[in-house]
């Protein structure tokens, strides 16, 4: 059972707040959700929505059709009427409301959510609750009461949403995980120049510093680099960035990789080239996450799929980056890094870091400037970090990367996940995993590729043979992961989406079919 409601109107009137305090409040109340956001790069003006859709059962997508379109402006009802389900539901024109009892504007969107929650058959008293949690200080709480309170007076309640046992589940988008996974992984400072969609991290780190710091250099060549230098001191350092911005480390990702200085890079994808969609998402960087960078080097490439994913990822990320000296790319989008899940967050360990005094500069544990000599060069060095133009010390340190990357393929981490049972294949990576689950039924299997580098090749090709038929789905043009699939030897067919926004088990469906 699910039921959908869009919220919609101009940037500047509260939309996603509105839609975030609807799911906060449904979640409580037991109910399965999720929360897709679409807005435009604008500060007031155009036409912004978020869809919530609820469910007796776990949902992880957006639907195309809504069942109640709330509309804080004419222009949302003309736009997307035309997907209103037979018998649904539009609710608009309250700002007399607002009028009538002469209450701030700001509030009018508060108004809207009594409505609907008398409309649904939800009771007052969570909507007030919440209210209060939200906006507990500030000066237009107690207007926002009472317009919630008029906007609930001013309807019937005609019991439209389903019911479901009370239970409190949590409502946390993608950004939530990578910050979650962060902190309890042991951050000691986080580097980040802003830029959509990666700055919601940037943003809440810097509200919970207490143990780690957080720093916004002057770009994002400075951001790496502080990162490199912070690392190569001790501390366990991750950098934030999305696609554009990648491009201006990816020389530092190359310094990385000779100094074998331990790195996390959180990479949230958005359509390019260029500034390309800034707040729309896309799965085109994945390319550039495998190879962004000159020479070749040891990294990693780990894409999780839902907010508890980005957590468990974070803490892989730190892991394997202080245990092999190496580059570690958490790999997002804006859809997973800004949709609101309902979930239930683990908890990880934080990181040790093993040091010890070496006289090699590497084929050891990791030493720190204090306990003995320590170098750290972007010249190809000998193992005892001496700048050397010989051949055979260039073959010994690409020898050695190639050593350290068999390492870390033999670590017991979960690479892939697999769900279903069906005779027919899906493969996909990311933030399509919860558009091809709601849309999975009994003739399909999933199989998740968490780790792009290293690549559990047996695994795919073990699932791929015995597969009647075998489909990629991504959100780019060309199939990013598709070609990397078929680099195993096998055909497979494409399901590509690449208008900016993400699939929904509709469009997974119909583009199987």
């Amino acid at each position: 059972m699910r039921f959908s409601i869009l919220f919609g109107g101009k940037a500047g009137q509260g939309v996603n707040e509105l839609s975030k305090l609807f799911s906060e409040i449904c979640s409580k109340k037991g109910y399965y959700g999720f929360n897709y956001r679409d807005y435009g790069s604008l500060i007031r003006g155009g036409n912004s929505f978020n869809v919530v859709s609820l469910s007796d059962k776990e949902i992880r997508s957006q639907e195309d059709e809504y069942d109640v379109i709330v509309g804080l402006d004419e222009e949302t009802v003309a736009i997307h009427s035309g997907k209103l389900k037979k018998n649904g539901l539009v609710i608009k024109d309250l700002t007399g409301i607002v009028d009538e009892n002469k209450l701030d504007k700001k509030v009018t969107n508060v108004v809207y959510l009594g409505y609907l929650m008398k409309v649904l058959g939800l009771d007052l008293k969570s909507l007030l609750e919440e209210l209060k949690k939200e906006f507990e200080g500030k000066s237009l709480l107690e207007q926002d009461l009472i317009a919630a309170e008029k906007g609930f007076e001013g309807n019937e309640n005609k019991d439209l949403l389903f019911k479901v046992k009370e239970v409190n589940r949590e409502v946390k988008d993608g950004t939530d995980g990578i910050v979650k996974g962060l902190i309890e992984s042991g951050l000691d400072l986080y580097i980040s120049y802003p830029m959509t969609p990666s700055t919601p991290v940037l943003h809440k780190l810097a509200g919970k510093q207490d143990k780690f710091m957080v720093f916004q250099p002057e770009n994002e060549i400075a951001a790496v680099n502080m990162g490199l230098g912070a690392s190569f001191a001790g501390a366990r350092v991750a950098v934030g960035t999305s696609g554009g911005g990648f491009d201006l480390m990816t020389e530092g990702l190359s310094m990385q990789g000779l100094s074998e200085i331990p790195l996390v890079v959180y990479l949230a994808s958005r359509p390019g080239p260029g500034t390309g969609v800034p707040t729309y998402t896309m799965q085109a960087d994945l390319n550039v996450a495998l190879h962004g960078g000159h020479g070749e080097f040891c990294r990693v490439v780990i894409a999780p799929g839902d907010p508890e994913e980005c957590v468990r990822a974070m803490n892989d990320a730190f892991y394997l980056s202080q245990k092999h000296r190496c580059l570690v790319i958490v790999l997002s989008d804006k859809h997973l890094a800004e949709s609101l899940y309902t979930v239930e967050m683990p908890k990880v360990k934080e990181v040790k870091i093993e040091y010890g005094r070496s006289d090699k500069n590497y084929f050891g544990k990791r030493s720190l400037p204090g306990l003995n000599i320590c170098k750290a060069s972007s010249y190809t060095c000998n193992e005892y970090g001496i700048t050397s133009e010989k051949g055979e010390d260039n073959v010994k340190k690409l020898d050695w990367f190639k050593k350290k990357k068999e390492g870390i393929k033999k670590e017991k981490l979960e690479k892939v996940k697999l769900y279903g049972k069906g005779e027919n294949l899906i493969i996909g990576s990311g933030s399509v995993k919860g558009a091809i689950l709601d849309s999975l039924d009994e003739n399909f299997r999933f199989l998740q590729l968490i780790y792009l580098d290293p690549l559990d090749k047996e695994r795919i090709k073990k699932e791929i043979e015995k597969s009647k038929e075998v489909y990629v789905v991504e959100n780019n043009s060309t199939g990013q992961l598709a070609d990397i699939v078929e680099g195993l030897g096998v055909k497979v067919k494409r399901v590509l989406k690449y208008d900016g926004r993400p699939f929904s088990k509709e469009d997974v469906k119909n583009g199987i079919r």
